[in-house]
């Protein structure tokens, strides 16, 4: 799990926003992975569409993982956060009213100084990059690398009640935005309020 650092807190309460199909209209990794490497993402993504029935087996995304080891495995990590940073700039600074969620992204604005975390299963380079758009602090995926290069994730997919779990120790009320909530939300009662967004955009 990777986390930007959130400074100081004097309110009681904190809004937790997924970023997929939420925030965005896209699957942020996926379309990373398509751009990066076009043509191996294009078959591969084929050929395992499969791999969605092992999810529930084994609680993991292992379409997810074999697709990300299958195009960056052995990446420097440099160039990894470099490239983001150019997906990033390309589809959000370049087109926000057809990529990003701009209702809620308006709400988000509006409602004041409430703290809020971006709360994503996506890669770190890439989720990093969506801090500037208003969040305190960013909670995603984590990268690993040996001798400079990607080799492994630790994968927030189905997980991210675990992170709830530890926000509550730090806040009284937690207000989730999310296309759609792990069930295990909905097992912490009334200190957290999940509001289901809309699915915004295609899947891929």
């Amino acid at each position: 799990m990777h986390v930007t650092k959130i400074k100081g807190n004097k309110f009681r309460i904190v809004f937790v926003v997924d970023l997929d199909h939420t925030l965005t209209g896209t699957n942020t990794t996926f379309e990373f992975l398509s751009i990066l490497c076009r043509i191996r993402y294009f078959i591969f993504s084929k050929l395992l569409k499969l791999l969605f029935l092992l999810n529930v087996i084994f609680g993991q995304d292992i379409y997810k993982l074999v697709l990300i080891f299958m195009c960056i495995r052995g990446q420097r990590e440099e160039e990894l956060k470099l490239l983001a940073r150019r997906y990033y700039e390309s589809a959000v600074k370049r087109r926000p009213e057809a990529y990003l969620n701009s209702r809620l992204l308006f709400f988000l604005r509006k409602i004041g100084p409430v703290p809020k975390i971006l709360l994503t299963a996506s890669l770190d380079f890439i989720a990093v990059n969506f801090k500037e758009l208003g969040f305190n602090a960013v909670i995603s995926s984590r990268s690993y690398y040996k001798d400079g290069k990607f080799y492994h994730f630790y994968d927030l997919y189905r997980r991210k009640s675990y992170v709830l779990r530890i926000i509550l120790r730090y806040f009284d009320k937690v207000v989730v935005f999310d296309d759609n909530p792990e069930p295990e939300f909905y097992m912490f009662g009334d200190r957290v309020t999940i509001i289901r967004v809309p699915a915004y955009g295609t899947k891929h």
